[in-house]
């Protein structure tokens, strides 16, 4: 009796067994055998709880009395492009890596809010441009955190002059973004392959130089692995580290850029498609670039109308004019 009992116990074991819910193994198919997946903004392969992270941007200025920054290092994203009077301004992209320190925060711009569209993303800011300022009022789905009615959030500091010393940091926006109930969720940046660039048809590229304005110029140097940035002339610092913003990728993105009606603010065509070139792991390819709405994705395409990736690791995207000097060799 103890035998038959025995066998029966296995039959429903082995039933039961058959009869579980399986894992769904496509869940986890971009997850490595030692726990780790590609980051969404980097393609570097981080921890699964960091890749959760909720991601963020922060309008940081860029004008020589603002420098040396604080925070950029800490970036995965950042893109560069004029204000008014040609002076450069950053919206840098957080989402692996914390900063104690993310400053000085600026104003936003429409072209900058389309890249917070973009990416879907939460953003801080210091006021704006009428233009900017009345599309935030009108759409309740940007996620701005406006210091100017947030102020709880940011922080002046005065060892340095005003406007150039207003701060926040990365504990500070993402209270925020709970605080506010925003869903700053991340989603691939774009697509991530360092072997492209070991193609040897494509030509190696050292140096780069964007000769943007008469006041303006930033360089890089591709050196140990990366390209390390220049502002004119000087060393480009994260003063919380006191180490050179470096990046594994280098695009740029031709566009129009004009003045309105007051001579004074910028428009800057993002929808449509145009030039550019991507440089990473020591060479470059020429793009097309190509956008269809606010809310799309830009992607970047090769001469055969294939997707051109990056190299995992940071990325400096740039917005320039049609007519900007660039050299590089």
């Amino acid at each position: 009796m103890k035998s038959k009992f025995s066998l029966l116990s296995l039959i429903i074991l082995i039933s039961l067994i058959g009869c579980s819910p399986k894992e769904d193994s496509s869940l986890k198919t971009s997850t490595n055998m030692d726990g780790m997946v590609p980051s969404f903004y980097t393609g570097e392969n981080i921890k699964e709880s960091t890749n959760s992270n909720t991601p963020f941007m922060v309008m940081i200025e860029n004008s020589t009395s603002s420098r040396p920054q604080s925070g950029l290092g800490s970036a995965d994203v950042i893109y560069e492009t004029s204000a008014e009077g040609g002076i450069p301004r950053f919206m840098a992209l957080f989402h692996k890596d914390s900063a104690d320190i993310i400053g000085p925060v600026r104003s936003i711009r429409p072209y900058f809010l389309e890249l917070a569209l973009e990416n879907n993303l939460s953003f801080a800011h210091c006021g704006g441009s009428v233009d900017a300022l009345t599309s935030i009022s009108k759409d309740s789905s940007i996620m701005s955190i406006n210091e100017l009615s947030n102020g709880s959030y940011f922080w002046r500091d005065p060892k340095r002059k005003s406007p150039h010393n207003l701060y926040t940091s990365s504990k500070n926006i993402l209270d925020s973004i709970i605080d506010k109930k925003f869903l700053s969720i991340p989603k691939p940046f774009a697509e991530f392959n360092k072997a492209y660039y070991s193609n040897e048809v494509l030509t190696s590229i050292s140096n780069i130089r964007l000769n943007l304005n008469k006041s303006y110029d930033t360089s890089y140097l591709y050196e140990d692995n990366v390209y390390k940035k220049s502002m004119d002339g000087k060393i480009a610092l994260d003063a919380s580290t006191n180490k050179q913003l470096s990046f594994a990728n280098v695009v740029i993105q031709k566009t129009t850029i004009s003045l309105q009606d007051d001579n004074l603010h910028l428009d800057i065509d993002l929808i449509g498609e145009g030039d550019g070139y991507v440089f990473s792991n020591g060479r470059y390819v020429n793009v097309l670039w190509k956008k269809s709405n606010e809310n799309d994705k830009t992607i970047l395409y090769d001469i055969n109308g294939d997707i051109v990736p990056l190299s995992p690791g940071k990325t400096i995207w740039h917005i320039v004019n049609n007519n900007t000097d660039i050299s590089f060799n």
